[in-house]
């Protein structure tokens, strides 16, 4: 107990907590969803039926404390870390020639990861969300990228070479000192990407429309 206001200071007994609502109205109207500051579920219950000025909750309504939803993210995170992990010790066993197995994260969501100096060279990372990833200094010689959503991301010093980014969406990222020689770059999305001109130009000029393979 606090010798000043009766309240438990280790626990936040009897401190106002956050409550996240979603409510899901019918079809074809959007989803309703907010905060409410309360002291209790009951308490929260209280003040989104005012909200709403019904005298009972309507069905298919989600309410939870915001600590709760937020542990939940936390944990999920930490099991995505630890298989990703995993995934990479297993992978750079394959690179070594000694056993493991090429990795392949297909279609998984790496968005805001903070991934410096890796080696993902020959890696299946088609159709990867790594927006506003940090990839800086990795290698990603060979890798397989196309389709993937890489706005944003920081390819700083990263060896792109070889590596498929066709149909990559590359807008606003960060290609500084990356190497692109051999990179197949057909119809990505360039826009804003920073990029010393002659490196670009050089991976433009070495491939064909839809092709891996250098011109003959």
């Amino acid at each position: 107990m606090s010798e000043l206001d009766g309240t438990d200071s280790q626990d936040g007994e009897g401190q106002p907590k956050v409550f996240i609502y979603r409510i899901q109205q019918r079809k074809g109207l959007p989803t309703l969803h907010g905060e409410i500051l309360a002291e209790n579920e009951a308490d929260a219950e209280r003040q989104l039926r005012l909200k709403l000025l019904a005298p009972t909750l309507p069905p298919h309504v989600n309410l939870v404390e915001k600590a709760e939803v937020d542990a939940a993210e936390r944990a999920a995170k930490s099991r995505n870390l630890r298989m990703l992990l995993d995934i990479l010790r297993s992978h750079h066993d394959w690179l070594r020639g000694a056993g493991g197995e090429r990795a392949d994260f297909t279609g998984r969501n790496l968005s805001g990861l903070k991934l410096p100096r890796l080696d993902l060279s020959m890696a299946n990372l088609a159709g990867c969300d790594f927006s506003g990833a940090d990839l800086s200094e990795s290698k990603l010689q060979g890798a397989n990228l196309a389709g993937c959503n890489l706005a944003g991301a920081n390819f700083e010093d990263a060896d792109l070479g070889g590596a498929d980014l066709s149909d990559a969406n590359l807008k606003g990222s960060n290609l500084s000192g990356a190497n692109l020689d051999g990179a197949d770059l057909w119809r990505a999305n360039l826009m804003g990407v920073e990029v010393a001109p002659e490196v670009l130009h050089r991976a433009l000029s070495c491939r064909h429309p839809g092709s891996n393979q250098p011109l003959e």
